[in-house]
């Protein structure tokens, strides 16, 4: 009988021991499991303000493409206004081109009638009773 009880003690020993090596495991994976929320949290929040960081970005880039666009809007319509005075100014050169050209014309032939006045005028002057002659 006290073999048995023997045996019996040796197995509850065994037991208790094994009892105290499960609760040893126990307590580590608890330390772990809490270990392991800490980080989750910990990476969770580093997700949420990365998540925030990009949304913030992704808005600045939709407000900066539609600056972007807005401006090139500006520059086209600025553009096509420096188009059409360039054609203004083209055609007002060309206008007084023309002009410039009909008025040497027209003091040309002012200057052939002029010309030709005073000769006629010099010749009525020469003939004339008391006219110097040269």
């Amino acid at each position: 009988m006290l073999q048995d009880l023997d045996s019996l003690a040796a197995r509850i020993g065994q037991m208790v021991q094994f009892t105290r090596q499960l609760q040893n495991e126990h307590a580590a994976l608890q330390a772990r499991l809490k270990n392991l929320e800490q980080e989750r949290d910990a990476l969770r929040d580093q997700l949420l303000r990365r998540e925030a960081q990009h949304s913030s970005m992704a808005e600045q880039a939709d407000e900066h493409a539609s600056q972007v666009q807005a401006l090139r809007v500006d520059a086209e319509a600025a553009q096509a206004r420096l188009r059409l005075d360039a054609e203004q100014h083209r055609a007002a050169y060309e206008a007084v081109k023309q002009q410039l050209v009909v008025s040497q014309a027209d003091t040309s032939r002012l200057r052939l009638a002029a010309d030709k006045a005073r000769s006629n005028i010099d010749s009525i002057l020469m003939r004339l009773p008391g006219a110097a002659q040269e």
